[in-house]
């Protein structure tokens, strides 16, 4: 029984080593032979100095490569050392148009390994150049910020810098008031913090930027609210006539901000106002005031939450 088990157990090693064996000669012929694929390769375009390409680029070329499997893995693996790059200052140039062909594309594509190229998709790329100019736009920050139970954001986010200078054509620059960071979603935040976020690169063949990052400066308190009674009713624009009434005439205010802030600006206080055309225009005799909050601070509701408006008549 002793000798049985010593064989089966031989058996069993030797036919794992065989399949072990196997399996290493199948991978090595897989990596050692050669395959026609196509693979995703970002394209950069340096236009001419002081000079800004107008036309829809696209972010990556498909490139069709013939390569054995272990320059497939490499170019799986390190996706980031394959790049089309062209200087249009090395292309020809008709007027401001630029044509690229399918040789100025292989020519500019680098792979990292060692692998033939045998076709680009698009097969060219036509577009215009033109002289840049600068504006200076407000940076928009594109951040959703969700604050752990019980605290919450003080006032709006600070963007440092508060401004970009763009440089692009002129016809470009003129559909541009505004520049927004990437999107960025922020969780459980409960302290003050400052973070380093990209700004969009939406049209970097079209657009050069000063800046390729801003800093956001978050306050965040315990959260707290305070109610605020008797705001008296401004017309805004006008004076109330004499045979108008608006009731009531005094309004209260709930406002939430940190607890920090409200100690900071302690005693809080509120315009609650209506338009003097609103009260002209109304034909239902109810009106929904407006209130003007500091900044830092959130309006949580206002008690009444609209006034009622009348004519008095006179009778003789």
């Amino acid at each position: 029984m002793k000798l049985k088990r010593i064989f089966a157990r031989d058996n069993l090693k030797g036919l794992i080593f065989a399949l072990v064996v196997s399996f290493t000669i199948w991978i090595y012929a897989v990596l050692n032979s050669e395959y026609n694929i196509y693979i995703k390769v970002p394209l950069n375009i340096i236009p001419p100095e002081k000079h800004s390409i107008s036309g829809k680029i696209p972010e990556n070329i498909d490139v069709l490569v013939s390569a054995i499997g272990w320059q497939i893995l490499n170019l799986a693996v390190l996706p980031k050392s394959a790049s089309c790059t062209i200087s249009l200052d090395q292309i020809e140039r008709f007027n401001d148009k630029v044509i690229l062909t399918k040789n100025d594309l292989i020519k500019g594509t680098f792979l990292g390994v060692n692998a033939k190229i045998l076709d680009v998709s698009p097969g060219s790329l036509s577009f215009e150049i033109g002289k840049m100019v600068e504006k200076v736009v407000p940076v928009e920050p594109k951040i959703t910020i969700r604050t752990r139970d019980n605290f919450v954001v003080v006032g709006s986010p600070i963007v440092k810098p508060q401004y970009v200078t763009i440089s692009a054509r002129k016809e470009v620059l003129d559909l541009i008031d505004r520049w927004e960071t990437i999107y960025v979603t922020l969780e459980d935040v409960h302290k003050p913090m400052q973070i380093e976020v990209p700004l969009s690169d939406t049209l970097r063949s079209q657009v050069k930027l000063n800046t390729n990052k801003v800093m956001i400066y978050i306050d965040v308190d315990l959260s707290a609210e305070r109610t605020i009674y008797d705001i008296p009713i401004i017309v805004d624009g006008g004076f109330l006539p004499e045979d108008h009434v608006i009731f009531p005439k005094q309004v209260n205010a709930v406002v939430r901000t940190g607890v920090n802030k409200l100690i900071e600006i302690d005693p809080i206080t509120l315009t609650v106002k209506v338009d003097y055309s609103e009260i002209m225009k109304d034909t239902i005799g109810i009106i929904v005031p407006r209130i003007d909050v500091p900044n830092g601070l959130s309006l949580v509701s206002i008690d009444p939450p609209y006034l009622y408006h009348w004519k008095v008549s006179k009778v003789k």
